[in-house]
């Protein structure tokens, strides 16, 4: 266990796993921004059978170039993609979170907004390559 003190507060994080959860709801834009090679999340996504949501951020025009090179990415690989037309991603995947599947299921991110808003659903951090539950202090 660790905790966190940000400019958007404390955050406690716990060593977390993907097994734990029945579903996740990705934040896109935020997860494979971290890694050298995005498309390896909806490959490994893909070759490992894990029930995902994959939520797009498309708000701004700004993010259209990217948003759609992953919905690319979404559809080789037969994954389920969802655009956020009117939010950041890491928030509307909250709301489906919790509208469509509440404590057994998880949003996967590295921004803790997520953990600010969610109430009954998980959120899950990645941070220097590992994933943390993370809740508010």
């Amino acid at each position: 266990m660790a905790v966190r003190k940000t400019k958007k507060g404390r955050f406690v994080l716990r060593p977390a796993s993907l097994s734990d959860f029945q579903r996740l709801y990705v934040d896109v834009f935020s997860i494979a921004a971290s890694l050298a090679y995005p498309e390896e999340l909806f490959q490994s996504a893909a070759e490992s059978g894990v029930e995902a949501v994959f939520v797009i951020d498309a708000w701004h025009e700004s993010h259209m170039p990217l948003a759609r090179r992953y919905l690319d990415l979404c559809r080789r690989y037969g994954l389920d993609c969802r655009f956020s037309e009117q939010k950041p991603a890491e928030q509307y995947a909250v709301e489906l979170c919790e509208s469509e599947c509440n404590s057994s299921c998880a949003v996967v991110t590295r921004d803790y907004d997520a953990a600010l808003k969610a109430r009954r659903c998980a959120v899950l951090l990645l941070q220097r390559g590992k994933l943390w539950l993370v809740s508010t202090a």
